[in-house]
């Protein structure tokens, strides 16, 4: 009987007691994992908000819990969450009634725009997302809390959830205006001629040749000047031509014959290093896309000793010679090539002379201004001291001399629209003139560093969002200063955590 008795006992508890066992330990609200981040222009606050079973205080009313934002310079509220009590609940459910037991639908039953509807026991993941705004850095983020019944609102107090919320990330921008200044100076980049010109003094400008050109009234460069083709030069015609070669000789490269040679011999004394040197100077400037090939003149030469008439033939077969080498080892088309009859060097031996400190140096330069080559000059230097001045000359001048005297390559620069756009959009970046370098650089060529200066430009304006992919697109470009800009970003925009908070209920 009495154990009878003790399991009616228990049978009747156990509602009671699965009661108990389902009651949460509050009856107030948790509020747990906040966090708040800034994304972008946008700050993102969540959190977990566990709301106990009598949290609205009675089956008629309604609990609104209101997160504020608040600084000593503004506030912003965020989205509610709505909690209703059960009588509200059920009036809910009933909403096609516009009046129940003196409860007005309007007042408890309609959520305000945008609020999380909630339950009384129940978890709310509360999430909200805002403009970000500099006001907010170092505010506070907290929670009002009102309670609503059919005929009154009672304001409940507010909690203070979190404090120093916002930290606005701050990174060091110099590196960014550092390296567009630097793009302002590489994009300005030297054309393939450019470039080559400074490797090589055979290589120069068009514009080079055209300046001493004017300068000398215009008589020393004639593509269609008459030349009688190795059966001598006339003078009138010679003493132009020397014009031309000394304007223009200095820096330009020599190729070397054996005596009484005109056939081109690769190994020759310095030949092999100086004719790769062309080749690829002209191949260079063909193949890029900054530079053309204006112009390549040759100038055939040959040392004084021997008669004019066989010199003059070997100058110019010499010139012919170096024509058929550029013509085989580069693609450079016949008709961009000049040649010249430079006949014997005189001029190139009366230089070596004046440097030189030999005996009979003054009668020497005498003679070579004086008498015609026509009319004696070799055999006059032949006769001078007993031929030793002469037998000198021809050991150690007169090698030098027996050469294509006259080589270069005269190129002009192609106008490069895109890169040009690069290298002013930079410029203005680097002097904040951010809303020019957004026009300018959309004729920028596509690539890593346009996006770089269009992602800078984008941020200092305020225009984060719009940033970002393309500083992003830049790092995987490989601009390393995009990539670390962004990793620093990332570093100050880590979420921020803080600790729970939990609510009595009232």
């Amino acid at each position: 009987m009495k154990g009878k008795i003790l399991i009616l006992m228990l049978t009747a508890l156990l509602p009671a007691l699965q009661g108990v066992a389902a009651t949460p330990l509050h009856e107030g609200i948790a509020v747990r994992g906040l966090r708040a981040s800034v994304d972008g222009d946008s700050l993102r606050i969540r959190f977990r908000a566990e709301l106990g079973r009598h949290v609205t205080g009675g089956r008629d009313y309604k609990l609104t819990l209101r997160p504020v934002l608040v600084s000593e310079a503004s506030q912003q509220a965020l989205r509610p969450i709505e909690v209703y009590g059960r009588r509200v609940e059920i009036l809910d459910a009933r909403s096609a009634r516009p009046r129940v037991a003196d409860l007005t639908a309007s007042d408890l039953r309609h959520p305000a725009p945008g609020a999380l509807h909630a339950e009384e026991g129940s978890t709310v993941e509360y999430a909200a997302s805002l403009p970000l705004e500099k006001w907010m850095e170092g505010s506070q983020l907290r929670l009002e809390r009102f309670r609503s019944g059919c005929c009154r609102t009672e304001r409940l107090g507010i909690v203070t959830l979190a404090s120093d919320v916002v930290a606005i990330p701050s990174v060091d921008t110099a590196p960014l205006l550092a390296r567009a200044a630097d793009l302002a100076r590489t994009s300005q980049r030297l054309s393939t001629g450019d470039s080559l010109a400074r490797a090589y003094s055979f290589v120069e400008p068009l514009s080079a040749l055209e300046a001493r050109e004017a300068a000398s009234q215009g008589g020393l460069f004639d593509p269609d000047m008459p030349l009688k083709m190795g059966k001598g030069t006339e003078s009138a015609q010679q003493e132009e031509l020397e014009k031309f070669i000394a304007a223009n000789e200095q820096g330009a490269l020599k190729i070397y014959f054996p005596q009484g040679k005109s056939v081109l011999e690769r190994y020759f004394r310095d030949n092999n290093a100086s004719l790769v040197n062309l080749a690829s100077s002209i191949s260079a400037i063909m193949a890029s896309k900054s530079s053309r090939v204006a112009l390549v003149a040759v100038v055939g030469s040959a040392s004084p000793e021997g008669t004019l008439a066989f010199n003059d033939r070997l100058a110019w077969n010499r010139a012919l010679s170096l024509k058929e080498f550029i013509g085989e080892n580069t693609a450079l088309a016949r008709d961009s090539m000049r040649l010249f009859n430079g006949s014997e060097d005189w001029r190139g031996l009366r230089r070596l002379v004046a440097a030189s400190d030999m005996y009979e140096k003054e009668e020497i330069l005498r003679i070579i201004d004086n008498v015609p080559v026509k009319q004696g000059r070799e055999l006059e230097l032949m006769k001078l001291g007993s031929g030793r001045p002469y037998l000198y000359m021809l050991e150690h001048m007169f090698p030098e001399l027996r050469n294509a005297a006259f080589i270069k390559v005269y190129y002009e620069n192609v106008p490069d629209a895109a890169a040009e756009a690069l290298a002013e959009g930079a410029a203005q970046v680097a002097a904040g003139h951010y809303a020019e370098a957004l026009r300018t650089l959309r004729a920028a060529e596509p690539g890593a560093r346009r996006d770089l200066l269009q992602g800078i430009s984008l941020y200092f304006t305020g225009r984060e969002a719009d940033a970002l992919p393309l500083l992003e697109r830049a790092a995987k470009g490989g601009d390393r200063t995009a990539a670390q800009f962004l990793d620093a970003l990332r570093r100050t925009a880590e979420p921020r955590t803080f600790k729970d908070v939990n609510i009595p209920a009232k």
